[in-house]
C-alpha cells in the first residue's frame, strides 16, 4: 500500500506555491488556479489543493468540524539547506534535539518539520497524525492495507517512502505550552487530504464497498475522471480526509 499524496486544503494556491518553491526550495510538479504539487525523488508528494474546490469535490461529507493537528516532516538534502531554509523563514523555530530540525509555518498556517536527509535528497519522511481513537484508527490504517512497523512505542505504519505516525490527540501539548518536540503541529483546524494508489479500479470499487459498510462519510460511489483515474473519497472519524483512486487504462 502506498500513500501517493500529501495534501493540504488551503485558501490561496499562489500563496502556498510561492512559500514552497521560494521559501522552501522545493520542485514544483504541476499548478493550477486552484492546485498546485511538489515532486520529490521518492515517496509521496506534497500538494495544496484550495479549499472551495475540494469542498465541491467531497461533497456533503466534507468535515463540519475543526481539523485536528498534524504535522508534516520534510527531509532536505543537507544540513546546508536545512539552515539556509530556517534563515529564509522568518517564523522558523528550532526544535529540542541534537540534530539540527526546525518547524516553519506556511501562510494558511500548516507547520512543516524540515530536517537532514540522510539519503541526501528532498523527501516527505513522515506524516503524523492525531486521533481521538488510536485503536480505531489502527484498525482503519491495517484495513487500507498499511503494514504496521517497530517505532520504539510509537504507533506507525509504512505508507510506501513515507512513515505514517499515529499519536493519541490528549498526549500532544496544547498551543502555547512550553516548546517541545511534540508542540509544533498545525493545530488551526485546517484540514487534511491523504490520497491512496491501490492496483486496479476494482479494488477501489471493493475498499470503497468496505469502509462504506463501516459508516465513514463518503462523496459518492468512485467515479471515472478526465486524468484516467477511478476515485472516490472519504472522511474518517476524525476528520482526516482520505482519497481512494487507481488509473485505469479507458476513463470514458
Amino acid at each position: 500500500m502506498r500513500l501517493d499524496d500529501i495534501c493540504i486544503v488551503n485558501t490561496d494556491v499562489t500563496a502556498s506555491d510561492d512559500f514552497y518553491r521560494e521559501s522552501l526550495g522545493l520542485e514544483r510538479r504541476m499548478r493550477n488556479v486552484r492546485f498546485a504539487d511538489f515532486v520529490f525523488a521518492e515517496g509521496p508528494r506534497l500538494a495544496m489543493w484550495q479549499r472551495a474546490s475540494i469542498t465541491e469535490t467531497v461533497g456533503a461529507s466534507f468535515p463540519t468540524e475543526p481539523g485536528l493537528p498534524f504535522r508534516v516532516t520534510l527531509e532536505l538534502a543537507d544540513a546546508a539547506s536545512v539552515a539556509a531554509v530556517a534563515s529564509r523563514v522568518g517564523n522558523s523555530v528550532r526544535l529540542p534535539g541534537a540534530t539540527p530540525r526546525y518547524a516553519v509555518t506556511d501562510p494558511d498556517g500548516f507547520v512543516t518539520v524540515i530536517a537532514e536527509s540522510g539519503a541526501r535528497r528532498p523527501r516527505i519522511a513522515e506524516i503524523e497524525l492525531t486521533v481521538r481513537d488510536p485503536a480505531q484508527t489502527f484498525d482503519f490504517l491495517e484495513r487500507l492495507g498499511f503494514a504496521p512497523v517497530e517505532a520504539a512505542g510509537r504507533m506507525r505504519f509504512d505508507g510506501g517512502g513515507v512513515a505514517i505516525t499515529v499519536l493519541d490527540a490528549a498526549a500532544v501539548p496544547r498551543e502555547g505550552s512550553a516548546q517541545s518536540d511534540l508542540a509544533s503541529f498545525t493545530r488551526n483546524g485546517a484540514h487534511l487530504m491523504l490520497a491512496v494508489e491501490l492496483d486496479s479500479g476494482e479494488r477501489v470499487d471493493e475498499v470503497y464497498a468496505e469502509l462504506k459498510a463501516r459508516g465513514l462519510a463518503d462523496s459518492g460511489p468512485p467515479a471515472l475522471y478526465e486524468w484516467g483515474a477511478r476515485s472516490a473519497y472519504f472522511v474518517d472519524p476524525d476528520g482526516y480526509i482520505w482519497e481512494i483512486y487507481a488509473f485505469v487504462d479507458d476513463p470514458d
